[in-house]
């Protein structure tokens, strides 16, 4: 089976094509049709978040999937902005909630927000992005972290940004062995915990992210020696490989206890 480097290797170095198969998907590219002809019609929240196709469109794009029933909580940190520092998405440790609430910042724009780039071609962007981790997750959940983890990474600047985030967090304890059962600690012993196994400064070096996920890659393997099945997209570049534990992460896992590159 392949390994989940490899697999995420392979979508990176053949990232323009991955991009086609993502946006030529049918159902993504309906969807993406029906937002790019119809989000500039909106002019306010209400009208935004009564709209499902829209909406969830939007929220899938910056990963609140889960939380596209909560409309009056959606409206309130949409109301409120990102201009206050004591607004509800500023007062948030999970970034997702900012990041959403400056990309259709009806409290700063307006009934002009949703005509902006970052609610227009941004979000479409997001979207493509988060539909190919989503589909790389159903085949190995694995490449879906590792893909996540470097696109968030660099825009992680506490501790909390990362207990706060439940894909980062996982990465993080799969990365360094720590049992998720630390994850019911008072939320200091967190902190004190994962700031004992990584430096929050080191995931604005680009080197350092990627060999973070180097490790990650080992370590998520060897703890899940069955995930590592060939996903759909880019199926054409895969090659032949045994079931077990591949000699990629074999060499991977020595050169980390020998704390290699």
């Amino acid at each position: 089976m392949i390994s989940t480097m490899t697999r995420y290797q392979m979508l990176l170095t053949n990232s323009a094509l991955t991009k086609t198969l993502t946006q030529n998907d049918a159902m993504v590219k309906r969807d993406t049709e029906y937002y790019q002809a119809n989000i500039s019609k909106v002019k306010s929240i209400d009208d935004f978040v009564k709209d499902y196709r829209l909406f969830s469109y939007a929220m899938k794009a910056y990963g609140l999937e889960d939380m596209i029933y909560a409309k009056a909580f959606i409206k309130k940190v949409l109301a409120e902005g990102v201009t206050d520092t004591k607004s509800m998405a500023n007062k948030m440790t999970d970034t997702r909630y900012k990041e959403f609430a400056a990309a259709f910042d009806f409290a700063a724009k307006g009934d002009k927000a949703t005509s902006a780039s970052s609610a227009t071609t941004d979000v479409v962007s997001r979207f493509y992005q988060q539909t190919l981790e989503n589909k790389e997750g159903e085949q190995n959940e694995g490449v879906r972290l590792a893909l996540y983890f470097k696109r968030k990474a660099s825009g992680v600047t506490t501790t909390m940004g990362l207990l706060a985030d439940k894909a980062l967090l996982k990465f993080v304890q799969t990365t360094f062995n720590i049992p998720t059962g630390a994850s019911k600690a008072d939320l200091d012993l967190q902190v004190r915990n994962l700031e004992k196994h990584i430096n929050i400064k080191d995931l604005q070096d680009p080197k350092k992210v990627d060999k973070l996920i180097r490790r990650f890659s080992a370590m998520w393997d060897m703890n899940n020696a069955s995930a590592t099945d060939v996903a759909p997209v880019l199926t054409l570049f895969s090659e032949p490989a045994e079931a077990g534990i591949s000699v990629d992460l074999m060499m991977s896992i020595t050169k980390l206890r020998l704390g290699g590159t």
